[in-house]
């Protein structure tokens, strides 16, 4: 591995934003520069590279509720012992900068960036809600062509150097993917998160981004896609999307009514 020349001038800029809600905490600047020295010496020959992307890396990042998505991909499945040091090493993090559980790190194999494996095949590893937990990959293409679009990379090559080729037919199948887990998630009463305000307002606007993804081939910010759905989709769902917005916006509580949130998703299925 090696640091990408790039690298802390990127993170210069990050520390420079001061427009409207595009600001980065210093705080969750010092957890990347920490993740930045650190992971590399955990991971050792095994890294490939570290590479952000979501809305840390766009206009739309929000201090107040914005995760801070990235991907460590490896030459090879992380080790029993790196697992057990990355673990340490987060668990550690936690104590002193409240980014950390904020950070949502997915560890995926170099060969199988795109590859939807078996839940069961535990090749990947994946640090979200404050928990690393080893996983199968879905060979999600979507987080990629975000990294592409306005990502940054934190340590090694560019992605472009090993990342296969996105073809149409392997992101129309991660987009149904989405589909199917938003569907799950909405027909299941036991689910934790369904009637939480929050999941419902993330609901929305990730079906926004879908609709979005599938009509130009290209992914960007929610609030992006909820204003080109606007455009695009019945008036009846408007009111719907504004809400989803104005949460991402505020944070206030929000009233998504799960029926209208449903028939916003069954428009998936007729824009196939």
């Amino acid at each position: 591995w090696h640091h990408s020349g790039s690298n802390g001038q990127q993170l210069q800029i990050m520390k420079s934003k001061t427009k409207g809600r595009s600001c980065v905490p210093a705080k969750a600047v010092s957890l990347l520069d920490k993740m930045t020295e650190d992971v590399p010496i955990i991971l050792g020959r095994n890294l490939v590279g570290i590479y952000l992307y979501g809305s840390i890396t766009n206009s739309s990042f929000n201090p107040h509720r914005s995760d801070i998505d990235c991907v460590v991909v490896t030459h090879l499945t992380v080790s029993k012992n790196q697992f057990r040091r990355l673990r340490a090493w987060l668990e550690s993090m936690a104590k002193t900068n409240s980014w950390t559980t904020r950070l949502q790190v997915s560890f995926l194999v170099k060969n199988q960036l795109l590859v939807n494996s078996d839940p069961s095949n535990l090749t990947s590893c994946l640090y979200q809600f404050g928990k690393l937990q080893r996983c199968g990959s879905d060979g999600n293409p979507i987080i990629w062509l975000d990294h592409l679009r306005v990502g940054t990379t934190l340590v090694g090559p560019a992605a472009t150097s090993f990342l296969p080729e996105i073809t149409e037919e392997l992101l129309n199948a991660a987009l149904q993917r989405e589909v199917g887990y938003l569907r799950d998630e909405l027909a299941n009463p036991q689910s934790e998160w369904r009637d939480v305000p929050m999941y419902r307002a993330y609901a929305t606007l990730t079906i926004c981004r879908i609709l979005c993804t599938r009509a130009k081939g290209s992914v960007v910010s929610k609030p992006m896609a909820a204003r080109w759905a606007m455009k695009q989709i019945p008036a009846r769902f408007h009111g719907l999307i504004e809400t989803a917005l104005d949460y991402n916006k505020t944070g206030r509580d929000v009233q998504v009514p799960l029926r209208s949130l449903r028939s916003l998703l069954n428009i998936t299925r007729t824009e196939n």
